[in-house]
């Protein structure tokens, strides 16, 4: 079922480290927000997001996405539990916090206040939603 995306095989203890790495990105993106670092804040909660979701791959499937279309990373994540509403909702909100990463960490124009503040926000509620699913 994982064949269409590129994955690197990892072994499920590793999963830890995925969350770790999301935690400590999710603490920078709020300490960023704090001291009006909109920037720096949207992008350390996007890869909050991406490590969130290695972290339930690796646990649940054995493998993360290895490409460089960081929205395979969606499929993947869909691939856990087929059909689960309450996956796939949260699939969509990866989808909305991946959308504005390559206007935040290379494009000319900044992150507004408004666009970061959405973005920490469902960023919060997928780590959220990740730690329930993960022992």
């Amino acid at each position: 079922m994982t064949g269409k995306f590129r994955t690197r095989d990892v072994a499920k203890l590793f999963y830890t480290n995925y969350l770790k790495r999301a935690e400590e990105c999710m603490h920078a993106a709020k300490s960023s927000f704090a001291v009006s670092e909109w920037n720096a804040s949207a992008i350390n909660a996007i890869h909050a997001c991406i490590a969130g979701c290695d972290a339930m791959c690796v646990y649940f499937l054995g493998k993360r996405h290895a490409g460089d279309n960081h929205n395979d990373v969606v499929g993947l994540f869909k691939t856990i539990k087929t059909g689960d509403k309450e996956l796939n909702a949260t699939a969509n909100r990866i989808l909305r916090i991946l959308r504005i990463k390559s206007m935040a960490e290379y494009e000319e124009r900044l992150v507004y206040q408004s666009e970061a503040e959405k973005v920490l926000k469902d960023c919060v509620r997928f780590l959220e939603y990740v730690k329930k699913q993960l022992p």
